[in-house]
């Protein structure tokens, strides 16, 4: 059997995480190809995907299209965009190596177009993860048209008769299709988390006399950079605070978190900067050592996160806002403090909260003990890898 990975995005933790789980779902059960960005070739994360997986081909595509225009017809434009180019590499390649399935590890670069296609990629049966699926954000508000809009395209792509599986870490999303009929292809998973326990370069990082805050990932502004250096000065001098500030900055982020913007807000000694790929044995490092994980998202599309998801493995505190799938986890667990940033009295609230985390061992201990239920919930349900196996090998038998 020939399974071919479709996965463009090199950065954040697709690559890493997803790919590599998919890979190892499917070890020795197929053949795989990978179809990917030649910008791949120069991350440090590909050298441990060679490694990983000797046998698995490599195939190459252009770099997906992006806009930072987030009106929904440049969305579908884009996505328009994506699909032919990438559309186009698949049908190449299928007449090469004669693919039985593809799988795309995150969807959300085609979804919302591939209702123009009855069949969108020459009879080949496709499955995937859906990241950000957008409609459920929209429930509450039956009477807005994005919500009709996006209900109608993920209703089109789950008819799809080559449409076998959509997968979501997403409980939300999941809740909403079973509401909407629509789990007959909708599975929920918890979310893959690659753990390494082992020595680490990054470890002066962690300062044992300070409270220590993970921002990690992929940095964006839309991690709430500028308010987390608004609220670091403002407590600073009431609490020994240590930000690690951890992954590939893009250049928003470059631009908030360099030496002289730092200085001009006071906190230059309050942060410790890595503008570089974390290697998973320092990912854990971090993980282990830190005292709470920074989750305060904006300006994006709210569903899942795989930093809030890897904070709960390691039962780590996080500091959140009310927001999206994150903040829904926030309030029905109390897994850390809440943060609103809107206006200064909600930003001196927001302060407190921090102050309260920090002095009052009690309430720590309290958010930790709460990540463990929540943890435990999680792995109550099916892991991505059953359920790729499940997808691909019963059914090839």
């Amino acid at each position: 059997m020939k399974i071919l990975i479709v996965e463009p995005e090199t950065k954040g933790h697709f690559i890493s995480l997803y790919v590599n789980t998919v890979l190892k779902s499917l070890n020795g059960k197929a053949e795989i190809f990978l179809l990917t960005s030649k910008k791949i070739l120069k991350l440090e994360v590909f050298k441990i995907l060679k490694k990983d997986n000797k046998n698995i081909k490599i195939l190459f595509c252009d770099d997906l299209v992006y806009s930072k225009n987030k009106f929904f017809l440049n969305l579908l434009v884009n996505q328009l965009q994506n699909f032919k180019n990438l559309n186009s590499v698949i049908k190449r390649f299928n007449q090469e190596n004669n693919f039985d399935k593809i799988f795309f590890t995150n969807l959300d670069h085609i979804d919302k177009v591939l209702c123009f296609f009855s069949n969108p990629f020459d009879s080949l049966k496709f499955s995937g993860i859906l990241v950000n699926p957008r409609v459920h954000q929209y429930q509450n508000n039956k009477m807005n048209l994005k919500y009709f809009i996006y209900k109608y395209l993920l209703k089109k792509l789950i008819s799809n008769k080559y449409t076998e599986n959509v997968f979501s870490n997403d409980i939300l999303f999941y809740n909403f299709s079973k509401k909407n009929n629509f789990e007959r292809k909708i599975h929920y998973f918890n979310e893959p988390v690659i753990t390494l326990k082992k020595y680490s370069k990054i470890k002066n990082s962690i300062d044992k006399n300070c409270f220590n805050i993970l921002v990690y990932g992929a940095i964006r502004n839309s991690k709430s950079l500028e308010e987390l250096i608004l609220l670091t000065n403002k407590i600073k001098n009431t609490l020994k605070l240590n930000i690690i500030v951890a992954g590939i900055h893009n250049a928003e982020a470059k631009k908030i978190l360099n030496k002289k913007n730092l200085l001009q807000n006071n906190v230059k000694s309050n942060f410790k900067i890595f503008d570089r790929f974390i290697h998973p044995k320092e990912e854990s490092y971090l993980f282990s050592n830190t005292d709470a994980v920074w989750c305060v998202y904006k300006n994006t599309p709210l569903g899942s996160s795989g930093v809030f998801h890897t904070s709960n493995i390691y039962k780590k505190p996080v500091i959140t806002n009310n927001l999206g799938l994150i903040g829904w986890y926030n309030k029905k667990f109390k897994l850390g403090p809440i943060l609103h940033f809107n206006n200064s009295k909600n930003l001196i609230k927001s302060c407190k909260k921090i102050i309260e985390m920090i002095k009052n061992k009690r309430k720590y201990e309290f958010y930790k003990k709460n990540q463990s239920r929540l943890f435990s919930f999680k792995t109550k349900q099916k892991n991505l890898k059953d359920l790729i196996r499940q997808s691909f090998i019963k059914k090839s038998k």
